[in-house]
């Protein structure tokens, strides 16, 4: 990881969430350890990135 990049990352993500990424950070924390997934970084980043595309194909209004 880049100690650098990341700050920057924190920094451009708190602006866009309005000063709330610590609050986001903490709620994602927890859900990814209700679901047992926290110790399992590769299975949290697929169930972020499905969530993800379910929320757009949400907005597209495809049938199932």
């Amino acid at each position: 990881m880049n100690v650098e990049k990341h700050i920057r990352e924190k920094e451009r993500l708190n602006q866009a969430l309005n000063g709330k990424l610590d609050l986001l950070t903490i709620s994602m924390k927890a859900l990814f350890k209700e679901y047992n997934i926290d110790l399992m970084p590769g299975v949290a980043f697929d169930v972020c990135r499905h969530v993800i595309e379910e929320l757009h194909l949400d907005r597209l209004n495809l049938p199932e």
